[in-house]
């Protein structure tokens, strides 16, 4: 039996059908990681600005800076304004966590300041490829105090020797994408990094 046009046309159209919905699917996923790449990378900013803040803050009655030190990271417990979490990673953790993310990875052990590929002295970046984790959608941190290599703060000052001193938090990840569309484009992950200043208070 001899195919009609009518049956050919509708074969043509079901295939080019076919292969334009591939490719919107492809430009969709696509789409959806660039979502995923913006929302983390605000949830990063987020975060540094909040552990930036908590690192910042004099307490007028002590005549100190209680919160300027790393912790060991977050307890898991409910954060807020109602029960503050003390130290900067705590914050910065507590704030991941509301984006999606896991919590952090503390660096200071090994290096408190990465160093910038462009020799800038703020500390600020870009940053060379091996500070970035190999580890996917896993945030790691930086606390640069003082712009100061090597210097760690592992508790509190006791007093506000700090005072007027800048304090760099600093949080890099190795984004992964969900698609292989962008895979195809930008190879397995991006790099994405957020980091903030603040002057440590006093008087």
């Amino acid at each position: 039996m001899v195919a009609t046009t009518g049956s050919r046309q509708r074969g043509q159209s079901t295939v080019e059908f076919g292969a334009s919905a591939l490719v919107l699917i492809l430009l969709l996923f696509g789409l959806i990681d660039l979502g995923r790449v913006f929302y983390f990378d605000v949830g990063l900013m987020g975060a540094v600005r909040e552990g930036a803040r908590e690192a910042s803050w004099f307490d007028a009655g002590t005549g100190t800076n209680p919160f300027l030190y790393d912790t060991d990271g977050w307890s898991g417990q409910p954060c807020g304004d109602t029960n503050p979490r003390p130290g900067i990673k705590e914050s910065i953790d507590c704030n991941l966590s509301k984006s999606g993310l896991p919590v952090s990875v503390l660096q200071n052990s090994t290096t408190t300041c990465p160093a910038p590929s462009d020799g800038n002295v703020q500390y600020n970046p870009p940053y060379a490829d091996d500070t970035y984790p190999a580890a996917l959608n896993q945030p790691s941190l930086f606390i640069c105090y003082a712009a100061t290599p090597g210097l760690d703060l592992t508790a509190a000052p006791t007093d506000n020797s700090y005072k007027g001193s800048d304090v760099n938090v600093i949080l890099v990840m190795s984004f992964g994408f969900a698609s292989g569309f962008l895979q195809g484009v930008l190879g397995n992950s991006i790099h994405i990094v957020a980091n903030a200043h603040m002057t440590v208070g006093g008087y």
